[in-house]
């Protein structure tokens, strides 16, 4: 029985009663008059820089243009004032600790003023509410426990617990180092990379596809670069990853070789610059053709907005190995032909005429080269012409246009009295058979 208490009932007790004498020293130095006056004069001071502070944003935002600069002068005018509290608290933490005065409620204050401040930055810059949420709870959990005292012990016991292998020796506070840090960088490069891509649009001496591939080569090269400087800061030997690195390689090249595939051969277009923004391709994939003009081209796919309104996402893989009809490769004039038919008794130098005289009644159709219409045949039921134009924009359509053509080229026909004729057939019966005569019936 004694063995047992020594073993288990004194420390428990001992445990309970050093966490009962830490609570009342800490409320002891929690509530004292001397800190509630240095937190309300900080407030008192905070609030009257606020208003000046908000004064001279209110000035600064009416002269300024851009959505985002104006939106970083909204976020200051929010938190100058908890900003201004928070300075005021410091202030009141060295001038309390330098006349040998309790600090734990100024710092409590300070902690939980802190975190606030620091949520509301990032949650307007973080797009991703879930994200923000967990960031959140992060922030007011270091918060909570810097204002207790417990923040420090905190990461000591977490530093205490290591993985450790023959080449690798890393603490769980060391991972948690890495993390927050490799998402910071992650986070700073791909805002960078989007930023970089922006202006790279803006540049009017760069092609289109010189635009993408330099964002997309700059965006790779930051990701890498965060994920490195990541590991570099806490201290992770990178020759360590070695093995890891040959059994990425090996599970690429096992079971990602389709996506690896379709990014290389994104590198291989931008490169070759066969396909860019804004051409207007055509290409059989599994519904039957796809006609549209490209929109974008990601890591892994293009993006064919077709005449209909959708998006088509085509693997890139599939545009490096199957033809592909570029109408805008080289030159973007693209020429049509149409065939029409009228009938033998028609007047053919007319009709062709008037085929041409309705070509160049379409806005779109090009006055140079000219429109022609040729005679293609003799047909069964009506002569063949073909009528040929040529049109500068076909993202707009080429089905449209035929359609616009044809139907001018109608109104000139039915205004002229020309015939399209439609196919005729006469049948000749040799030796029918004798119709069958019925004999008359007799009366009964």
């Amino acid at each position: 029985m004694e063995e047992l208490e020594t073993k288990y009932v004194t420390p428990l007790t001992e445990a309970v009663t050093g966490l009962l004498d830490y609570l009342w020293t800490f409320g002891i130095q929690l509530f004292t008059p001397i800190q509630f006056i240095a937190i309300f004069v900080a407030l008192f001071v905070a609030l009257v820089l606020h208003r000046l502070v908000r004064r001279v944003i209110k000035t600064v935002a009416e002269t300024t243009e851009g959505r985002l600069t104006r939106r970083a002068l909204a976020t200051a005018g929010a938190i100058s004032l908890p900003i201004g509290w928070v300075i005021g608290l410091w202030i009141a933490m060295g001038a309390l600790s330098a006349f040998g005065q309790p600090i734990t409620m100024v710092r409590l204050f300070a902690s939980l003023i802190n975190a606030w401040i620091i949520i509301r930055i990032l949650t307007t810059l973080l797009p991703s509410n879930s994200f923000a949420n967990l960031v959140s709870w992060t922030i007011w959990a270091v918060a909570a426990l810097n204002a207790v005292g417990l923040l420090d012990p905190t990461i000591l016991w977490l530093d205490s617990i290591k993985f450790s292998s023959k080449q690798l020796n890393i603490s769980l506070w060391t991972a948690i180092q890495g993390l927050i840090v490799s998402s910071m960088l992650l986070w700073v490069a791909y805002h960078s990379s989007g930023f970089i891509a922006r202006r790279l649009e803006a540049a009017t001496t760069l092609s289109p596809t010189a635009q993408v591939l330099l964002s997309k080569v700059l965006g790779i090269v930051l990701m890498v670069v965060a994920v490195l400087v990541g590991m570099q800061v806490v201290g992770i030997d990178l020759m360590a990853f070695a093995v890891f690195s040959g059994a990425l390689g090996l599970g690429v090249g096992l079971g990602m070789q389709r996506t690896v595939a379709n990014f290389v051969a994104g590198f291989t277009m931008l490169a070759d610059r066969s396909i860019k923004p804004g051409d207007v391709i055509e290409i059989q994939t599994g519904e039957g053709p796809t006609y549209g003009v490209v929109k974008a081209l990601a890591g892994r796919y293009v993006s064919v907005r077709t005449r209909s309104g959708t998006e088509t996402l085509i693997p890139n893989e599939i545009l490096i190995s199957n033809p592909v009809t570029n109408w805008s490769f080289s030159d973007k004039r693209v020429r049509r032909a149409v065939p029409i038919g009228v009938a033998y008794s028609t007047d053919l130098e007319k009709a062709m005429a008037l085929a041409i005289e309705g070509a160049q009644a379409c806005p779109r159709v090009l006055k140079l080269p000219a429109p022609i219409c040729l005679i293609r045949g003799f047909g069964d039921s009506s002569v063949d012409l073909e009528l040929r134009f040529w049109i500068s924009d076909p993202e707009g359509g080429v089905a449209n246009i035929t359609s616009e053509v044809l139907l001018q080229i109608w109104k000139r026909f039915r205004e002229h009295g020309i015939e399209i004729p439609f196919p005729q057939r006469e049948i000749t019966i040799k030796n029918p058979p004798a119709p069958e005569v019925e004999a008359p019936q007799t009366p009964e």
